[in-house]
């Protein structure tokens, strides 16, 4: 199969999304700032929750085999990375719990400020910025394409003129068969991303430490 074949289903079921995804690009663009905004005015509930993840960032069972058994291999640990967002990150968390349309937006929002507050005042390099928010574009990017298919799912099963028919179940699994379509593109981006961001990582090391505290 070439690589126009590959991905044209998955370009046109974008453009079948393109209000959905640019909702979620604009959510995660949001609520980052935001995050990081929170930190950098002192807000002393945030500052709280922050020092706690970094403190327990090390710990996180996800984590463990990347510092573990597949330490060692590049591979194995671009492969986990890739697996572990494809399925956990995407597929469980923003699509499957469309079935309820508004939860991937409450996950978006959610991921995105969590993400905005652990990583902002960090003592980092320029180096680990570029690591840190190429890794940001393509996940987020991603999980804006799961996120718009897991939503259409529910919306389908809501209101299933969407889809041009009266069964529910008729328009989820319309919903679903062309929303998969769309996960070629969540999943090269994925790819890409653990690409990026392990292989920095494994040359140069963590940058998040759990004994860093924020910065005013």
């Amino acid at each position: 199969m070439s690589i126009k074949k590959f991905l044209d289903p998955a370009v046109a079921a974008l453009r079948e999304r393109k209000n959905l995804v640019f909702f979620f690009v604009l959510t995660h663009m949001v609520f980052l700032f935001f995050g990081e905004w929170m930190v950098a005015r002192g807000v002393p509930g945030v500052l709280g929750l922050r020092a706690e993840m970094l403190q327990e960032i090390q710990e996180l069972p996800f984590l463990k085999p990347l510092t573990g058994p597949l330490a060692g291999s590049l591979f194995l640990k671009i492969t986990y990375t890739c697996l572990f967002n494809l399925i956990f990150g995407a597929f469980l968390t923003t699509t499957v719990t469309g079935l309820v349309f508004f939860i991937p937006y409450v996950m978006a929002v959610w991921r995105s400020f969590m993400i905005g507050v652990l990583f902002y005042g960090l003592d980092t390099s320029g180096v680990e910025e570029v690591v840190f928010y190429g890794t940001v574009v393509l996940e987020f990017g991603a999980y804006c394409l799961s996120s718009a298919v897991g939503t259409d799912i529910g919306l389908s099963i809501l209101l299933p003129g969407r889809k041009k028919t009266a069964s529910r179940m008729e328009a989820a699994l319309l919903s679903l068969h062309q929303g998969l379509k769309l996960y070629r593109l969540v999943f090269l981006l994925l790819l890409a991303g653990a690409i990026w961001e392990i292989s920095w990582l494994h040359y140069l090391g963590p940058f998040i430490k759990p004994d860093q505290t924020p910065l005013p």
